[in-house]
């Protein structure tokens, strides 16, 4: 796993996010769960590098892609920070994105979390 700076980790993010919202609304199965795997293991070097998450991400809450802020707000929940922040990223989207799969994995992700059973990967 190569290393990671702040900037590189928005970049992959923000890379990662336009992907997956390319693939989720053209139904593009395969590269979304290429796309996945990428973030998968990102996410299992952020849990060792917290700090590097901490500083990251709140660079990203505003961004315009929804699959963005999704992503780092799903992150942030299952990684234990920002949960208050990523509450309303996901609700907002939930309400406000005009993609419907998109509003559903939103409101699915909300639904999980609270039920307590939220899981990047196992």
């Amino acid at each position: 796993m190569k290393e990671f700076n702040v900037e590189i980790l928005v970049e992959q993010y923000i890379k990662s996010g336009e992907i997956l919202y390319h693939t989720t609304i053209n139904q593009e199965y395969r590269k979304h769960s290429k796309e996945m795997d990428k973030l998968i293991k990102i996410y299992k070097y952020l849990e060792k590098n917290l700090e590097l998450a901490k500083q990251a991400f709140p660079k990203m809450f505003e961004n315009t892609n929804a699959c963005v802020r999704m992503t780092v707000a799903t992150h942030c929940l299952t990684l234990g920070i920002y949960i208050e922040e990523a509450e309303k990223i996901l609700e907002s989207i939930r309400k406000n994105e005009e993609n419907k799969f998109i509003s559903f994995e939103a409101e699915m992700t909300l639904k999980v979390w609270k039920e307590g059973n939220l899981k990047i990967y196992r």
